[in-house]
């Protein structure tokens, strides 16, 4: 008797009702999380390019300011100064091709050229950057006017060039324009101008 209730009230328990609601996933419920994890991390990926390009452009444009600042200021310097032995240009000798007043130099002066120029780490035998012999190495013996003299293109700034042009606006007084040529983030050339007046009496205004 005892064994037949037993009997009667035990029951096999269904298998559909074993899982609950939380005892595991569906695959397309995988399907859906892995989607959003990999839009998430190609979003997170592409906010880091373009930070990396916002900072490299910053950086190049901020590095071709100071270069367009230093050739100005070498405009400047020039004028009557002595480099060493070398007596460096007269307010008359700073001129483009062309357009130099040697009168009073201790020596001539061809010009700064109109064309674009590359940017080089030397100033080449005339010891003055922006003129077409920067480029020009002193080879093995160090000594410019020697037959060993070569044009040494690893003396180059990158891609960069640079174009000077000088306007006499009366006889005391000089528009110094220097363009800068520079490859930006994307390896586009572009254009950083830069104005200086240079006067006879020792004043330059930058703008």
């Amino acid at each position: 008797m005892q064994v037949r209730m037993l009997n009667k009230h035990f029951r096999r328990p269904d298998p559909r009702k074993q899982l609950g609601p939380e005892s595991g996933v569906t695959i397309l419920e995988m399907v859906v999380a892995m989607l959003i994890l990999t839009i998430g991390l190609l979003g997170l990926a592409a906010s880091i390019g373009y930070a990396v390009t916002v900072s490299n452009k910053g950086r190049n444009i901020t590095n071709t300011k100071l270069m367009v600042v230093s050739m100005l200021e070498q405009m400047e310097t020039l004028r009557n100064t002595q480099s060493g032995d070398v007596s460096e240009l007269t307010f008359g000798q700073i001129a483009n091709t062309g357009s130099v007043d040697d009168t009073g130099a201790t020596r001539t002066f061809p010009g700064f050229p109109t064309t674009f120029q590359p940017v080089s780490s030397n100033p080449g035998p005339d010891g003055l950057f922006g003129t077409t012999d920067d480029l020009i190495s002193a080879g093995p013996d160090n000594v410019y006017g020697t037959a060993d003299d070569v044009v040494d293109n690893s003396l180059k700034v990158g891609q960069y060039t640079r174009q000077i042009l000088i306007t006499s606006l009366n006889p005391n007084l000089k528009r110094v324009q220097v363009t800068l040529r520079y490859p930006d983030a994307g390896g586009q050339l572009r254009d950083m101008v830069g104005v200086s007046y240079l006067n006879n009496d020792s004043r330059s205004n930058f703008r």
